[in-house]
């Protein structure tokens, strides 16, 4: 395989949470139902793991040579995790069919955080 693109993205925990707390639709417009349920059941470091899916949304559209926007979209980037913790992505709509028009095969993540930023590295994959 060879790689089409990369992208990383770091964000400031508190940030994020300002956005949840201040914009009620903040977290249905960014986020999946399934990582909504991930992130709240973290409890004391649910905003942690807020902003990291957020700065992994945002590696991962990078990764795609694309601004969030036109053919990449928060709402259809997903950041799941495998049964041993790893993430993974998970793309949809008009996100995923610009995936395989571009004859990808694989988007790699991974991320970090601290109690004040997390961070994100995604490359995506041709065949």
């Amino acid at each position: 395989m060879e790689i089409f693109g990369i992208g990383t993205d770091i964000v400031e925990v508190k940030r994020i949470k300002n956005a949840i707390e201040k914009h009620p639709h903040f977290l249905e417009k960014i986020y999946t139902q399934s990582e909504i349920q991930y992130c709240e059941s973290k409890n004391s470091s649910k905003y942690q793991s807020y902003a990291s899916r957020f700065a992994a949304k945002e590696a991962v559209a990078k990764s795609l040579c694309q601004g969030l926007g036109k053919y990449v979209l928060f709402s259809e980037i997903e950041i799941l995790n495998s049964e041993n913790g790893s993430p993974f992505v998970a793309l949809y709509g008009k996100s995923h069919f610009y995936f395989l028009t571009n004859g990808l095969a694989d988007i790699r993540i991974t991320l970090s955080s601290t109690k004040d930023y997390s961070v994100a590295y995604a490359i995506s994959l041709r065949k």
